[in-house]
Protein backbone atom coordinates (compact mmCIF):
# COMPACT_ATOMS: atom_id res chain seq x y z
CA UNK A 1 0.00 0.00 0.00
CA UNK A 2 2.84 2.40 1.32
CA UNK A 3 4.78 1.41 -2.04
CA UNK A 4 1.01 2.13 -4.41
CA UNK A 5 1.04 5.77 -2.57
CA UNK A 6 3.98 6.86 -3.49
CA UNK A 7 3.67 5.86 -6.95
CA UNK A 8 0.22 8.06 -6.69
CA UNK A 9 2.04 11.19 -5.02
CA UNK A 10 4.76 10.79 -7.76
CA UNK A 11 2.80 10.81 -10.67
CA UNK A 12 0.41 13.86 -8.96
CA UNK A 13 3.77 15.73 -8.46
CA UNK A 14 5.44 14.93 -12.37
CA UNK A 15 1.94 16.16 -13.21
CA UNK A 16 1.95 19.14 -11.53
CA UNK A 17 5.16 20.35 -13.47
CA UNK A 18 4.58 23.21 -15.91
CA UNK A 19 4.97 22.05 -19.57
CA UNK A 20 8.00 23.83 -20.86
CA UNK A 21 7.41 26.04 -24.23
CA UNK A 22 10.05 24.58 -26.85
CA UNK A 23 12.40 26.91 -28.87
CA UNK A 24 12.41 27.61 -32.44
CA UNK A 25 14.67 29.58 -34.30
CA UNK A 26 13.18 31.31 -37.35
CA UNK A 27 14.66 32.73 -40.46
CA UNK A 28 12.24 35.62 -40.67
CA UNK A 29 11.67 37.00 -44.51
CA UNK A 30 10.67 41.06 -45.11
CA UNK A 31 10.30 41.91 -48.61
CA UNK A 32 10.59 44.97 -50.48
CA UNK A 33 8.53 48.03 -52.05
CA UNK A 34 7.64 46.12 -55.15
CA UNK A 35 6.39 42.64 -54.01
CA UNK A 36 4.05 41.50 -52.17
CA UNK A 37 5.41 38.94 -50.43
CA UNK A 38 8.53 36.82 -50.26
CA UNK A 39 8.83 34.81 -53.38
CA UNK A 40 9.98 31.68 -51.43
CA UNK A 41 13.10 31.33 -52.75
CA UNK A 42 14.97 30.55 -49.85
CA UNK A 43 18.81 30.18 -49.68
CA UNK A 44 20.09 27.24 -47.33
CA UNK A 45 19.66 27.93 -43.85
CA UNK A 46 20.30 25.75 -41.39
CA UNK A 47 19.69 27.82 -38.52
CA UNK A 48 16.36 27.96 -38.32
CA UNK A 49 13.11 27.59 -39.61
CA UNK A 50 11.99 29.88 -43.07
CA UNK A 51 8.73 32.52 -42.59
CA UNK A 52 8.11 35.28 -43.80
CA UNK A 53 6.36 38.71 -42.90
CA UNK A 54 4.22 39.72 -45.61
CA UNK A 55 2.97 43.74 -45.53
CA UNK A 56 1.20 46.28 -48.17
CA UNK A 57 4.69 47.73 -49.57
CA UNK A 58 3.38 50.20 -51.90
CA UNK A 59 0.21 52.69 -50.84
CA UNK A 60 0.66 52.64 -47.02
CA UNK A 61 3.49 54.82 -45.19
CA UNK A 62 6.31 53.28 -43.41
CA UNK A 63 4.25 53.67 -40.40
CA UNK A 64 1.12 51.93 -41.54
CA UNK A 65 2.72 49.06 -42.70
CA UNK A 66 4.57 48.46 -39.58
CA UNK A 67 1.82 48.12 -37.72
CA UNK A 68 1.86 44.20 -39.44
CA UNK A 69 5.42 43.64 -39.85
CA UNK A 70 6.28 44.17 -35.89
CA UNK A 71 3.05 41.93 -35.25
CA UNK A 72 4.65 39.26 -37.57
CA UNK A 73 8.16 39.84 -36.15
CA UNK A 74 6.68 39.66 -32.51
CA UNK A 75 5.32 35.97 -33.27
CA UNK A 76 8.70 34.80 -34.25
CA UNK A 77 11.28 36.76 -32.07
CA UNK A 78 9.59 37.01 -28.77
CA UNK A 79 9.10 34.60 -26.20
CA UNK A 80 10.72 31.19 -26.24
CA UNK A 81 11.10 32.16 -30.16
CA UNK A 82 14.59 33.28 -31.91
CA UNK A 83 15.04 34.91 -34.74
CA UNK A 84 17.45 36.31 -37.60
CA UNK A 85 16.10 38.70 -40.22
CA UNK A 86 16.08 38.38 -43.72
CA UNK A 87 15.55 41.96 -45.03
CA UNK A 88 15.15 43.00 -48.71
CA UNK A 89 15.78 46.86 -50.06
CA UNK A 90 12.53 49.09 -48.04
CA UNK A 91 12.21 45.62 -45.97
CA UNK A 92 15.18 46.73 -44.32
CA UNK A 93 13.19 50.37 -43.42
CA UNK A 94 10.61 48.11 -41.35
CA UNK A 95 13.18 46.46 -39.30
CA UNK A 96 15.24 49.26 -38.67
CA UNK A 97 11.78 51.16 -37.89
CA UNK A 98 10.84 48.52 -35.42
CA UNK A 99 13.73 48.75 -33.73
CA UNK A 100 13.25 52.29 -33.51
CA UNK A 101 10.19 52.44 -31.80
CA UNK A 102 9.00 49.11 -31.40
CA UNK A 103 12.42 46.65 -29.76
CA UNK A 104 10.30 44.84 -27.63
CA UNK A 105 9.54 43.18 -30.80
CA UNK A 106 12.61 41.94 -31.19
CA UNK A 107 13.68 40.51 -27.67
CA UNK A 108 15.22 37.61 -29.39
CA UNK A 109 16.94 39.29 -32.43
CA UNK A 110 20.01 37.51 -33.30
CA UNK A 111 20.75 39.79 -36.09
CA UNK A 112 19.68 41.50 -39.71
CA UNK A 113 20.70 40.49 -43.07
CA UNK A 114 19.97 43.27 -45.29
CA UNK A 115 20.18 42.86 -48.93
CA UNK A 116 20.50 45.83 -50.87
CA UNK A 117 18.94 48.38 -48.07
CA UNK A 118 16.91 50.79 -48.84
CA UNK A 119 17.09 52.71 -45.36
CA UNK A 120 19.16 55.30 -46.73
CA UNK A 121 16.71 56.71 -49.63
CA UNK A 122 17.20 56.45 -53.23
CA UNK A 123 17.65 59.42 -55.27
CA UNK A 124 15.46 58.19 -58.08
CA UNK A 125 12.17 58.46 -55.81
CA UNK A 126 13.63 62.19 -55.01
CA UNK A 127 13.46 62.25 -58.87
CA UNK A 128 10.40 59.82 -59.61
CA UNK A 129 7.91 61.55 -61.74
CA UNK A 130 10.41 62.11 -64.76
CA UNK A 131 11.59 58.42 -64.09
CA UNK A 132 8.18 57.35 -64.21
CA UNK A 133 7.66 59.40 -67.70
CA UNK A 134 11.37 57.58 -69.29
CA UNK A 135 9.97 54.40 -68.19
CA UNK A 136 6.41 54.45 -69.13
CA UNK A 137 8.01 55.89 -72.50
CA UNK A 138 9.15 52.04 -72.92
CA UNK A 139 6.32 50.70 -71.80
CA UNK A 140 7.86 49.88 -68.14
CA UNK A 141 5.34 50.89 -65.24
CA UNK A 142 7.22 51.32 -61.76
CA UNK A 143 3.50 52.12 -60.20
CA UNK A 144 5.42 55.82 -58.38
CA UNK A 145 3.22 56.87 -55.32
CA UNK A 146 5.40 59.77 -54.35
CA UNK A 147 5.01 61.65 -52.39
CA UNK A 148 2.74 59.61 -50.97
CA UNK A 149 2.48 56.07 -49.36
CA UNK A 150 6.05 54.08 -48.93
CA UNK A 151 7.83 56.41 -51.38
CA UNK A 152 7.16 59.53 -48.55
CA UNK A 153 10.12 57.62 -47.05
CA UNK A 154 12.38 55.98 -49.88
CA UNK A 155 13.45 59.68 -50.94
CA UNK A 156 16.90 60.24 -49.14
CA UNK A 157 15.71 62.67 -46.84
CA UNK A 158 12.76 60.61 -46.13
CA UNK A 159 14.48 57.25 -45.07
CA UNK A 160 17.00 59.34 -43.21
CA UNK A 161 14.65 61.08 -41.12
CA UNK A 162 11.87 58.91 -40.44
CA UNK A 163 13.61 57.14 -37.73
CA UNK A 164 17.17 56.85 -35.57
CA UNK A 165 18.84 54.77 -37.70
CA UNK A 166 21.34 54.46 -34.41
CA UNK A 167 19.03 52.47 -32.78
CA UNK A 168 19.97 48.80 -33.21
CA UNK A 169 19.89 47.99 -29.46
CA UNK A 170 23.30 46.00 -29.82
CA UNK A 171 22.07 43.74 -32.51
CA UNK A 172 24.17 43.81 -35.79
CA UNK A 173 23.22 44.45 -39.42
CA UNK A 174 24.78 42.17 -42.48
CA UNK A 175 24.96 44.22 -45.97
CA UNK A 176 24.86 42.60 -48.64
CA UNK A 177 24.61 44.59 -52.58
CA UNK A 178 24.46 44.23 -56.42
CA UNK A 179 25.64 46.95 -58.80
CA UNK A 180 25.03 47.84 -62.63
CA UNK A 181 26.34 47.11 -65.75
CA UNK A 182 24.85 46.82 -69.35
CA UNK A 183 23.92 43.45 -68.74
CA UNK A 184 20.96 44.91 -66.31
CA UNK A 185 19.24 46.18 -68.91
CA UNK A 186 17.83 50.02 -68.71
CA UNK A 187 18.40 49.89 -65.06
CA UNK A 188 21.79 50.39 -65.34
CA UNK A 189 20.71 53.89 -66.92
CA UNK A 190 19.29 55.08 -63.91
CA UNK A 191 22.71 54.83 -62.61
CA UNK A 192 23.95 58.47 -63.70
CA UNK A 193 20.60 59.91 -60.77
CA UNK A 194 22.48 57.83 -57.79
CA UNK A 195 25.42 59.07 -56.05
CA UNK A 196 28.32 56.79 -56.21
CA UNK A 197 28.52 53.09 -56.66
CA UNK A 198 24.81 51.41 -56.40
CA UNK A 199 22.92 48.69 -57.73
CA UNK A 200 20.58 50.63 -60.35
CA UNK A 201 18.08 51.44 -57.34
CA UNK A 202 19.41 52.17 -54.40
CA UNK A 203 23.13 53.92 -54.12
CA UNK A 204 25.79 52.18 -51.53
CA UNK A 205 25.30 54.86 -48.64
CA UNK A 206 21.54 53.46 -48.35
CA UNK A 207 22.85 49.31 -48.86
CA UNK A 208 25.38 49.79 -46.39
CA UNK A 209 23.94 51.76 -43.96
CA UNK A 210 26.58 54.72 -44.40
CA UNK A 211 26.17 57.47 -41.91
CA UNK A 212 25.99 60.08 -44.69
CA UNK A 213 24.29 60.18 -48.07
CA UNK A 214 25.91 61.28 -51.13
CA UNK A 215 28.67 58.95 -53.05
CA UNK A 216 29.83 56.44 -50.48
CA UNK A 217 31.66 53.13 -51.01
CA UNK A 218 31.19 49.57 -49.27
CA UNK A 219 34.19 51.09 -46.49
CA UNK A 220 31.79 54.01 -45.84
CA UNK A 221 31.34 55.51 -42.38
CA UNK A 222 28.21 53.56 -41.40
CA UNK A 223 25.36 53.60 -38.37
CA UNK A 224 26.41 51.80 -35.13
CA UNK A 225 26.17 48.38 -35.55
CA UNK A 226 26.07 48.12 -39.44
CA UNK A 227 28.61 45.68 -40.91
CA UNK A 228 29.27 45.75 -44.64
CA UNK A 229 29.74 42.50 -46.35
CA UNK A 230 30.79 43.63 -50.15
CA UNK A 231 31.61 40.21 -51.58
CA UNK A 232 30.89 37.37 -50.11
CA UNK A 233 29.19 34.70 -53.11
CA UNK A 234 31.29 31.71 -53.61
CA UNK A 235 33.24 33.64 -56.65
CA UNK A 236 33.60 36.68 -54.99
CA UNK A 237 31.50 39.02 -56.68
CA UNK A 238 28.20 39.69 -57.16
CA UNK A 239 28.79 41.10 -60.85
CA UNK A 240 25.71 40.78 -62.98
CA UNK A 241 23.04 40.48 -60.20
CA UNK A 242 21.07 44.29 -59.90
CA UNK A 243 18.89 45.47 -57.28
CA UNK A 244 15.83 43.31 -58.56
CA UNK A 245 18.53 39.90 -58.40
CA UNK A 246 19.27 40.86 -54.36
CA UNK A 247 15.93 39.86 -52.64
CA UNK A 248 17.12 36.13 -52.64
CA UNK A 249 20.30 36.68 -52.56
CA UNK A 250 20.54 38.82 -48.63
CA UNK A 251 21.22 36.45 -47.06
CA UNK A 252 23.57 33.99 -48.75
CA UNK A 253 26.58 34.65 -47.25
CA UNK A 254 25.16 33.65 -43.10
Amino acid sequence: MRHALAAVFAAAAITAIPAVASATNYNVHVHGRTQTTWDDTWWTESWGTNVKCDYEAKYNTLAQSNVTVRACLATYCTGSNSCKIIAYSNGNNQVQYTQTYYPSALTNLVYVEAGSSAAGGSQLADVAAPIQNFLDWFGIGFEVYYPTGVDATLSVSGARNAYNHNVNNGKTTYHTMGNTNAGNGLWWLTAGILSGDDDGVVGYDSGFGCSSSGSQSSTCSKWQGHVSDTYCTSDGSWSGYDHFGMDERASYCY
